[in-house]
């Protein structure tokens, strides 16, 4: 008998374009999987580096355009641009001044469901915590 169950899940070229533009307009993972036609968990798995760098990668091509038209003389992109460029060096400015950098925050790892049930068991309180263990009252120094 031949395959069984549902073929397994393709990305062209055209939807890994498709999750940039919806990525980097501002999409969750969810409304990109549904406007795509697929689960979450398919998507994380086969866009990965879409989800990841789509927002930026799509930024850089539309401030290459802005750029080109800018140096054809469209003044709207030039003011765009002239915008931009100033707002960039005052965030810049404002991060030099505090001191301090964006810290990127780093994921706690998986745990799986032993780990998970275990750390549970372990912010137990109430009326469902372990009771305290006896105070000892005789010292036998």
């Amino acid at each position: 008998m031949a395959g069984r169950g549902r073929p397994p899940f393709k990305p062209t070229p055209a939807l890994r374009r498709k999750v940039e533009e919806l990525v980097s307009c501002g999409m969750s993972k969810d409304e990109c999987a549904r406007a795509i036609g697929c689960s979450t968990p398919t998507l994380e798995k086969y866009f990965e580096e879409e989800l990841a760098n789509g927002v930026a990668k799509k930024r850089a091509e539309v401030i290459g355009l802005l750029y080109r038209e800018a140096k054809k003389g469209n003044v709207t992109a030039q003011k765009k641009l002239e915008e931009m460029t100033r707002v960039a060096s005052a965030a810049e400015a404002v991060g030099a001044r505090s001191g301090t950098k964006p810290v990127p925050q780093e994921r706690a790892p998986k745990l799986g469901k032993k780990e998970e049930r275990q750390a549970a068991a372990g912010r137990v309180g109430g009326k469902y915590a372990p009771p305290e263990p006896p105070k000892l009252v005789v010292d036998n120094r």
